[in-house]
């Protein structure tokens, strides 16, 4: 490795980028959010292991910009997210034509977590990164480094070069180009939408939490109230003195619970929801109470920046084996209803849309199912459809119940639901209304008449739940793979063995739905930006839930952006489902909806 340490000038870098097609970048910064850190190295590394040092508090990084932006060069990067924010927040462009080494590495192993750059260069080149010299940048005011941080620095963007060259042919060897290809792109869509971030309303959203501190204290004298006054509890008995129980203690509850002659073996959630008893049902309602408190509190309102005001989340667009987006710090995702009322913004509104019953209908187009097909080709109610068909009555005559029957095992037949737990779904519905529970054999009879209603749905899903045990992978109808290691009979008993063959013959069945749902809603991204860019729309994408999309736009704007949403969305789907008609629902509101 040639280190060429910059200080001066940037034209001999601009020489050197000038005569080659292709260079890996990685940036060197006091901290993790562009917001409130700074750029402090950008190496540059060439094919033949020249690399480029700029300190970039002496050498202006504006020359090499345009080889950034250009697409006719390619960039190799380890997680381009964190570049991306930077550079577009610090200049205002978008990196082109990336190659990124640590989406390339999630395509390749799904199910393998160790995708950092010091496992990737330990992998593919035996080479052990000092990792421990990173944290020497944080927070840095001197403009001067050490020859060990110059050297740190320059092997971040030396060892991509052979990272990615074993990656393509990995890429190429499983059909996975043109997808990685798609990944690449929009790691600058998530990186655009984690900078733009996510507005709070923080005054409604204390209001919220303080009404539910209100709940939660009610519930905690409902529950002291149920274990003395109706359970008898002796109040002089030690620990258990009114107020004195400390409900988040489980030894506590399960004495207190012993003591009123409710005997449990343990206080978890399950085994609490089994007991019929107001004070079981009370303890769940607190914890609920509780757990919303604590994720959603103080805790939560210390991630809006002071700078912005806003949350800017970290959005992992690889974060489940399928493919699906997770995010953390906080999971905006998983917001609660009532808190999702809390983010909007004046002069903005919320322009959302989702597609509906994408999964459903990306099984019927795997499955070439023709009666399943129909059923979305006709236009009538999925649900009720499928019921009509299974019951043999006419849609009309499709009572409430019969319709819940057909929607649970239409939700629930890709994740291999069997006749226990649809037994246990219907009949707590039924609960609920006060219907009769069913009997086994009566739920074994309903889902028998939905195999021979959707007799090549049965037959696709079974089929690929044995070719992911048989190949070794699923795929989805992008080429996403999903690779499975198959248990050595000779190495486990027939119990556990049975159990993971089972186990991959259900991920087998479900991960091509639920990654080509993940497929398609990204490809709509990439539409989305594209559109909202070159019609110079005041709007962002700033929030994406596994098939729904969220935009930010300025109110007079919202009409276009919600007609355009739509389109982008149904015109991504229409790419990959050729038989069936994909239905997009979208609306404009002054907050974010469920």
């Amino acid at each position: 490795m040639d280190i060429r340490y910059v200080t001066d000038s940037a034209d001999e870098v601009v020489s050197a980028l000038s005569n080659v097609d292709t260079f890996s970048i990685d940036l060197e910064t006091t901290g993790l959010a562009p917001i409130d850190s700074r750029i402090l190295l950008c190496q540059i590394g060439l094919p033949d292991n020249r690399v480029y040092v700029l300190n970039v508090g002496m050498v202006p990084l504006t020359p090499i910009l345009p080889f950034l932006s250009s697409v006719k060069h390619t960039k190799i990067i380890q997680n381009s997210k964190f570049e991306r924010r930077f550079i577009l927040n610090k200049y205002g462009i978008q990196i082109a034509n990336v190659f990124d080494t640590q989406i390339a590495e999630r395509l390749l192993h799904p199910d393998d977590h160790a995708y950092s750059l010091k496992a990737l260069a330990q992998k593919y080149s035996n080479i052990e990164l000092n990792k421990d010299v990173r944290t020497q940048f944080f927070n840095r005011k001197s403009a001067e480094f050490t020859q060990e941080q110059i050297k740190y620095a320059a092997e971040d963007a030396d060892v991509l070069w052979n990272i990615k060259r074993v990656q393509e042919k990995g890429l190429e060897k499983y059909g996975m180009t043109s997808l990685a290809t798609m990944e690449f792109a929009l790691s600058q869509v998530v990186a655009s939408m984690e900078e733009t971030g996510t507005p709070i309303d923080q005054e409604r959203w204390k209001a919220k939490i303080n009404d539910y501190k209100d709940l939660h204290e009610e519930s905690r004298l409902r529950m002291h109230d149920l274990l003395f006054d109706d359970g008898g509890l002796d109040e002089q008995m030690g620990l258990f003195v009114r107020d004195g129980i400390n409900l988040n203690s489980n030894q506590q509850i399960k004495a207190a619970f012993i003591k009123i002659g409710i005997n449990i073996d343990a206080t978890n959630e399950r085994e609490i929801g089994l007991l019929n008893h107001p004070a079981a049902k009370e303890l769940l309602v607190y914890r609920g109470l509780q757990k919303i408190i604590s994720a959603y509190g103080e805790s939560f309102l210390d991630k809006i920046h002071p700078f912005t005001g806003r949350i800017h989340a970290d959005f992992q667009q690889m974060g489940t084996e399928t493919g699906r987006f997770s995010c953390k710090e906080p999971n905006l995702q998983q917001m609660p209803d009532e808190f999702r009322q809390c983010v909007s913004l004046k002069d903005h509104v919320i322009v959302g849309a989702d597609y509906s019953q994408i999964e459903l209908r990306i099984l019927a187009e795997l499955s070439d199912d023709p009666v399943f097909i129909a059923a979305f080709t006709s236009g009538e109610d999925l649900h009720k459809s499928t019921a009509s068909t299974m019951f043999k009555i006419p849609i009309d005559s499709v009572t409430k119940e019969q319709r819940f029957m057909a929607k649970t095992i239409n939700f629930g037949i890709s994740y291999g639901m069997g006749v226990g737990k649809l037994m246990d779904m219907l009949n707590s519905e039924a609960q609920k209304v006060g219907s009769p529970k069913l009997k086994y054999p009566q739920v074994q009879e309903i889902l028998t008449r939905y195999h021979k209603t959707y007799s090549k749905v049965s037959k696709w899903l079974s089929e690929a739940g044995m070719s992911a045990f048989v190949n070794g992978y699923s795929e989805t109808m992008m080429g996403r793979k999903r690779f499975y290691a198959r248990p050595d009979p000779n190495e486990l008993n027939e119990s556990d063995y049975t159990m993971q063959v089972s186990a991959i013959k259900r991920k087998g069945a479900n991960s091509p739905i639920q990654g080509t749902n993940a497929d398609i809603t990204k490809l709509a991204m990439l539409n989305v930006q594209e559109e909202l860019q070159e019609g110079g729309y005041q709007a962002n994408i700033i929030i994406q839930v596994h098939d729904e999309i969220v935009v930010l736009a300025h109110k007079r704007q919202a009409e276009a952006v919600k007609i355009m949403l739509v389109n982008a969305m149904k015109n991504a789907a229409s790419t990959v489902l050729k038989k069936v008609p994909v239905k997009a629902d979208a609306y404009i509101s002054e907050v974010w909806k469920k």
